[in-house]
């Protein structure tokens, strides 16, 4: 397809009479990239090292995007030290010589250059005390970064005006082969202040700021005094929250920041979400506006919105990607990207995106997938470290699926430059995926049953050390691949989006992850909303618990229908036992979480009970329920204290819910209108179910494996995927 766009015999007579256009628009039912109109895969070569080998050999797969990265050039002619794996500078020197070794061996290959926002050294010799600060949670001491803290307007200005030279050069000298660009602040570029263990960024200007954002969202010092409940402070003078406070390891403590003693850390964790969401918005305004002063179109991204974060990971609080909704709205962003999940990746695992798939595709944008998974070529640990080509493969395979199923596209990565992809096995099977996208571009619609629903508001609410995250979101999500279905992930903060574009008509079961803080206007549409239609909803831990700036039972009873109380200061895990099928199972979290909740409704059946009940609130009404369900009058109410429920126990509901499962064995399912993939977790006998009675072909080799029936057994090995494509 992209050869029949630049039909001429040499790139040069391409430069001079192709103007190349590039934008992200609908096709098959969700966000493409078009070039000059046209809608293509974008799958793309990302390499930290691009070598000739590694164009040709993407290019004879069928790829014609490819991608670059360097430090932003502040013309000052120093290096850039920023902690992480030396990068060169985006000189015109470097950018020509990039672009000359990818066209001279793909003269019809399309760029996307990846811009590090990032200072020189000579920058920060220039500024000096312009440094990040951050608190180490593990030291328990302030340390300086190398990194440019981003409250420094100046920083921010001279970083945005060199972003701008870098795209007016690229554009005049290689205009016609740019599809367009990526840049990013933060720690590896990624919009992050830092990952690990770090409170960020205690720069002496964030407390500037964090007044004017204060004073923004309070506007009065009355409410001020309210929400932080403290009488002294003013608008003026209020400092940010001692870094200590972040800290607190009580076992007893809660989980989740308490408003009425906490408020302050909560504001300041989304006040620097803000802050890096309104820096993305501003780098995408920026490239836009040169662009279009130039008289060119094409497409701009970057990394944002991660919500699926490693679970045992002591803490994200340096993360600063809760603020959605600024830039899911921004009109100058055309896709946003995030590596694959890292949680279960080895082979037999499950995919998982990091951001919110289904989010971006509402909001008109791409969502362009990063798969730096290892190969068994990589040297560098990373995560998986594969044994051999089969088995890379395999993973490769199935992190494409769950990519291309989910509406987006991805990037093959060589994150280290370490020739990952040297292996002809490998680029047969690059050459299959791209050659299947190919063919299934304009049927990409989702035909999920299963819609998961995420707060991102909720997400700087969460004490992120405490572990309820993780095992809400990532652990969670984990099972919910299982299920033998797809499923769509939303912010619940869509929910009106969904509404007024009547999407919520194909979900007969909703999962609802970690919606603790949830507004009067959001809760009712719910109520009047997703309440109907015979769905079932599954509630965790403790829905609606945030209300009216403190904690409160009753908020959670009202929202899931059924009735529970509150139990605070608990030191026992929180774990659930159910019988299933004759058989005991338990889930949930040995670690401590509060608040936590009991069952109290006996207008409901329970279905599981607390492991440890030492300190059940028995005259409260409770009694050791945590798992229980509730039918009313259109819908079905499933509600779960414990996080972490297995597949097992999700499939049933799923099941009992309406929602057509095609493996009952805990594989990970890719479903679409034309095609099926499956990744097998189980050596031994697979029976596939489908919906309705059909042909179908094995997607790679055309062999027929099943014909005019609505059953395919297989005998599979772990590791290993299916796909099938339906035979007209």
């Amino acid at each position: 397809m992209y050869r029949a766009l630049y039909d001429m015999e040499s790139k040069k007579k391409v430069q001079k009479m192709l103007k190349l256009n590039t934008s992200v628009r609908p096709c098959g039912g969700v966000p493409v990239i078009h070039v000059n109109g046209i809608p293509v895969t974008g799958l793309m070569h990302w390499n930290r090292n691009m070598q000739m080998e590694d164009v040709r050999n993407f290019a004879d797969a069928g790829i014609r995007f490819f991608s670059f990265i360097g430090n932003i050039d502040m013309s000052d002619g120093s290096p850039t030290e920023d902690g992480s794996t030396h990068f060169k500078t985006m000189t015109p020197a470097f950018i020509d010589s990039m672009m000359e070794t990818i066209l001279n061996a793909c003269p019809d290959a399309l760029v996307i250059p990846r811009f590090r926002l990032h200072a020189s050294n000579g920058w920060k010799a220039r500024n000096p005390d312009s440094l990040m600060r951050f608190y180490n949670l593990e030291t328990h001491a302030f340390e300086d970064s190398n990194m440019v803290t981003l409250w420094s307007d100046p920083w921010i200005s001279d970083a945005l005006e060199a972003l701008a030279r870098s795209v007016e050069y690229c554009e005049r000298r290689w205009g016609s082969s740019v599809a367009g660009y990526h840049s990013g602040f933060g720690h590896c570029a990624e919009h992050v202040w830092c990952w690990g263990a770090k409170v960020a960024d205690y720069h002496p200007l964030m407390a500037v700021h964090f007044r004017r954002w204060l004073t923004e969202h309070y506007q009065t010092d009355e409410a001020l005094r309210i929400a932080w409940n403290d009488s002294s402070l003013t608008l003026e003078d209020v400092e940010p929250p001692s870094p200590e406070r972040f800290q607190n390891f009580n076992p007893s403590a809660e989980s989740l920041w308490n408003p009425a003693r906490e408020q302050a850390l909560i504001d300041y964790l989304f006040c620097h979400s803000e802050r890096m969401a309104s820096l993305v918005v501003r780098q995408a305004q920026c490239v836009k506006r040169i662009l279009a002063g130039l008289g060119s179109e094409k497409i701009f991204g970057a990394f944002y919105g991660y919500a699926n974060l490693p679970a045992n990971s002591i803490s994200h609080y340096a993360g600063g990607q809760d603020a959605h909704r600024i830039v899911l709205e921004c009109p100058d962003l055309d896709y946003l990207s995030a590596p694959v999940g890292y949680s279960a990746r080895q082979p037999g695992g499950v995919s998982t995106a990091q951001i919110l798939p289904a989010s971006v595709e509402l909001a008109g944008k791409l969502y362009f997938a990063e798969d730096d998974t290892g190969t068994h070529r990589s040297v560098t640990e990373h995560n998986v470290m594969p044994l051999n080509a089969d088995q890379s493969v395999q993973m490769m395979t199935r992190g494409f699926l769950d990519v291309w199923r989910s509406g987006g596209t991805q990037w093959f990565m060589d994150l280290c430059g370490e020739g990952t992809f040297h292996d002809p096995i490998l680029m047969q099977n690059v050459g299959r995926l791209a050659a299947f996208a190919e063919r299934h571009l304009k049927k990409k619609e989702s035909t999920a049953q299963i819609a998961v629903f995420l707060s991102d508001r909720s997400l700087s609410c969460s004490k992120t050390f405490q572990f309820l995250t993780g095992a809400l979101v990532e652990q969670q999500l984990n099972e919910i691949a299982a299920i033998g279905a797809s499923y769509d992930i939303f912010r619940i903060e869509d929910l009106p989006e969904l509404v007024r574009r009547k999407r919520l008509g194909q979900y007969r079961f909703a999962i609802m992850l970690n919606l603790h803080l949830l507004e009067d206007p959001l809760r009712e549409l719910i109520d009047r909303e997703l309440k109907k239609e015979g769905r079932t909803i599954l509630w965790f831990h403790a829905p609606g618990i945030i209300r009216n700036g403190r904690f409160d039972d009753a908020g959670c009873s009202e929202l899931t229908g059924i009735r529970c109380v509150m139990a605070e200061g608990q030191r026992s895990s929180l774990i659930t036992e159910v019988l299933i099928d004759g058989m005991r199972y338990s889930y949930g979290t040995p670690r401590n979480i509060n608040p936590r909740l009991y069952g109290a409704d006996p207008d409901a059946e329970v279905l599981g009970w607390s492991v440890e009940g030492t300190w059940i609130p028995f005259r409260r009404g409770a009694n050791g329920a945590l798992l229980m369900e509730k039918r009313f009058s259109g819908w079905t109410s499933v509600w779960s204290s414990s996080p972490n429920m297995p597949s097992a126990l999700l499939s049933r509901f799923a099941e009992r819910a309406g929602v057509h499962l095609y493996s009952l064995r805990g594989d990970q399912v890719f479903q679409a209108k034309q095609w099926l993939g499956v990744h097998c977790k189980w050596d031994g006998p697979l029976e596939l179910r489908f919906p309705v009675s059909g042909s179908w072909c094995d997607a790679f080799t055309g062999t027929v494996l099943a014909e005019k029936t609505d059953r395919l057994r297989l005998t599979t090995h772990r590791g290993e995927n299916l796909l099938l494509e339906r035979m007209e």
